[in-house]
């Protein structure tokens, strides 16, 4: 494959669906065309692509970025299984300190997956890893959380002790990572802090959405260095009080995922709202400014039951060849 010209015509989802049997897996769907809010299919008829077979044999928080030399795409996720008797207390004490790597070379063949350790054993987790290109040092940026605790001794932990911390490392291969660097460090009650970071850049400036768990919504930050420990706040409580579609409105959610819309006309932000922060699903929000921290809620018609993953604009091309290897069903 070599760096794409083509220009973005359609939209990507990769999420999983939630604790239930088969839910901790990886699904995927694409526009039919180039309307992130509409017109959803989605691939296999809806069954997961991608399923892990290493850690704890589920995967959660699917994140999908294109390797800036358009040779490959890369998937990195959580390494969680809830279904069968794990509860969420537990994972943040006794969890996996590793995530789920998979490469492909086209979006449809896809490699085993692999577990990559982040984190040693004084991290109770590793939740909701996501990475950028950092065009700047030439180096993959990702980043990730973990509750911390004093001792290694995994069975007498309490995350009402600790909380979310966001870390950091770099990469060239997602093999090879330098060791993890403190990012974001705010305790905002017991066992609560800052988890779900996810980032976009525009004109060199990046804006970092990430879940503030004494409110459970997500904060905006900016920065023109990724590394940097202090970010310029823009904005508090995002898309509180927007409307949702399910008659309510939005007063908590997790795993924004933001990207620009393929024909110019703004950013788009999908926050997660599931039953347990009182809404069925991803809202989609919109923005002319991203600086200005507003964003509108929009009616969209988005595959059935996503929960925490990424939205990726591909070429026509790209669409058509998931489609041609996964036949897929309209949401």
């Amino acid at each position: 494959m070599t760096r794409n010209t083509e220009p973005y015509g359609a939209y990507l989802f990769v999420y999983f669906t939630g604790e239930g049997a088969g839910g901790e897996a990886i699904r995927l769907a694409v526009t039919r065309g180039n309307d992130p809010l509409r017109d959803w299919v989605e691939l296999g008829d809806g069954a997961p692509i991608l399923a892990s077979t290493v850690g704890e044999r589920g995967v959660r928080d699917p994140h999908i970025l294109r390797h800036p030399d358009g040779d490959r795409y890369i998937i990195i996720a959580t390494d969680l299984r809830i279904y069968g008797g794990n509860d969420f207390r537990r994972a943040q004490e006794q969890g996996s300190t590793a995530m789920v790597v998979w490469e492909s070379p086209d979006l449809v063949t896809w490699s085993e997956p692999r577990l990559t350790p982040m984190m040693g054993p004084e991290a109770g987790n590793v939740w909701a890893p996501e990475a950028v290109w950092d065009a700047a040092r030439g180096e993959f940026f990702v980043f990730w959380a973990s509750a911390l605790y004093p001792t290694a001794d995994r069975a007498s932990r309490s995350i009402r002790d600790s909380y979310q911390r966001m870390f950091y490392s770099t990469t060239q291969d997602f093999i090879t990572f330098t060791p993890p660097v403190l990012w974001q460090d705010e305790r905002r009650g017991p066992g609560l802090g800052l988890i779900d970071s996810t980032i976009v850049e525009q004109d060199g400036i990046h804006y970092r959405f990430t879940k503030d768990e004494a409110c459970m919504l997500p904060r905006l930050d900016r920065s023109d260095d990724l590394h940097s420990l202090s970010w310029e706040r823009l904005a508090e409580r995002v898309g509180e009080g927007q409307p949702n579609p399910w008659g309510g409105t939005f007063t908590e959610g997790e795993g924004p995922t933001a990207f620009r819309a393929n024909d110019g006309d703004g950013w788009f932000l999908f926050i997660d709202q599931p039953a347990y922060h009182g809404g069925e699903g991803y809202l989609p929000f919109h923005t002319d400014d991203l600086a200005s921290g507003s964003f509108t809620s929009v009616d969209a018609q988005l595959p059935r039951s996503p929960r925490h993953g990424t939205v990726l604009p591909i070429t026509a091309a790209e669409r058509d060849r998931l489609l041609a290897a996964f036949p897929g069903r309209f949401a």
